[in-house]
């Protein structure tokens, strides 16, 4: 077996997926520059909703808390994030459309203030969205669901009537399906660096939600308005998830299940939102039934791409493979992190030749012979 087409080990295809995949993640400056845009908003929004009784709050929802944020590619590579701004007042007190425009008010008044870096507003159907340079935030309003005491009530798209909607129990829910993975991996972690934030720890369940995400843009590049939503893939995965440390095994075993994960209720598609059963995450196939078709089509060219990531060894089949799969700056960070692996285990005297021919990094006893530095004008190495 060559190590390309082995999936572990040093400079394995999960090494170099878990490269690329950190290419696309929020970074430290910019986590740190999210949660100030989150307290502040929170803040401001407290100010203005000050005559409320209760607890007025803005939290984040989505990828950000879940860990599963990756770049926009057709958006320059920008972070795409969420928020909900919860007003604490009845649904008889306020009608859906009033609610949508006070929100905007604490929004505008937050982008003229200086703290702010000063975003553009605007608005869409269920959102205000505050927009910076490499970032953008959309910002849901929406109030507590007295009926039932649990989650919240938001708008649907033609604003007639109120929907139940849960994120912070979604969040939950994720994170009970990584639970152990994420212990481990923070242990592990804690081995080597003290105080390691959680969010800077991926588990391999939150790798391969990130890796669905950025191969279904890359494969809906013409076709955006079909593309299955993130809530979907991320449902779909955690669902399919049975644990792993290697993120490349992990994305091929969850891609074969997903599929299986997608129920038929009474002639509709469903995606069930596991904390909240009467919501369907794919309501929208009903009224767009090629969606679903796309969604399948999606999940056959998923799994011949990456099931394909090891047919053949050598980085100049594999880098080429990942471009097409996962875009420039995904297949350029994977390349790097192989190479910088190859010129650290030669520094060593650790690379070796695998039986197949391919350059490694000696992890095991499949590797035979070693890989000698060469020294100036073939004297001894330095």
């Amino acid at each position: 077996m060559t190590m390309l087409q082995s999936s572990r080990g040093i400079g394995s295809l999960s090494s170099m997926l878990g490269d690329g995949l950190r290419s696309l993640d929020i970074t430290v400056a910019e986590y740190d520059q999210v949660v100030a845009h989150y307290t502040a908003l929170g803040h401001q929004f407290a100010d203005h909703w000050g005559h409320t009784r209760g607890d007025n709050i803005v939290t984040p929802q989505g990828s950000f808390p879940l860990g599963t944020v990756v770049r926009n590619v057709h958006r320059n590579d920008e972070i795409d994030l969420d928020a909900v701004a919860i007003r604490d007042i009845g649904k008889t007190a306020i009608s859906q459309v009033d609610l949508k425009v006070d929100a905007g008010v604490p929004v505008r008044n937050y982008s003229r203030s200086a703290r702010s870096g000063h975003p553009t507003i605007s608005e869409c159907e269920r959102c205000w969205t505050l927009h910076w340079n490499g970032m953008h935030i959309d910002l849901l309003p929406a109030i507590p669901n007295c009926d039932t005491g649990v989650g919240i009530l938001i708008t649907d798209k033609d604003v007639r009537r109120w929907l139940p909607s849960h994120p912070t129990g979604y969040i939950d829910w994720f994170k009970s399906q990584m639970r152990e993975a994420l212990v481990a991996a923070l242990e592990a972690k804690s081995t080597q660096i003290d105080n390691v934030p959680e969010w800077q720890v991926k588990t391999t369940l939150q790798q391969t939600v990130q890796a669905l995400k950025r191969h279904r843009d890359i494969y809906f590049t013409d076709n955006l308005g079909d593309r299955p939503a993130s809530v979907i893939l991320t449902t779909l995965a955690a669902r399919a998830y049975t644990g792993g440390d290697d993120v490349y095994e992990v994305l091929r075993d969850v891609i074969g299940r997903m599929g299986g994960m997608v129920e038929h209720r009474d002639g509709m598609w469903w995606v069930p939102n596991p904390v909240l059963n009467t919501e369907n995450f794919a309501d929208s196939w009903a009224r767009y039934p090629k969606r679903a078709a796309w969604f399948f089509q999606w999940l056959e060219a998923a799994t011949n791409d990456f099931n394909g990531f090891g047919l053949k060894a050598g980085l100049d089949n594999s880098i080429p493979r990942i471009a097409a799969s996962f875009g420039d700056r995904f297949a350029k960070a994977a390349s790097a992190g192989y190479s910088n692996t190859l010129n650290a285990a030669r520094d060593t005297q650790r690379l070796q030749v695998t039986t197949g021919g391919t350059l490694a990094a000696a992890t095991g006893a499949e590797y035979s012979r070693k890989v000698r530095r060469n020294g100036f004008a073939g004297g001894s190495p330095n």
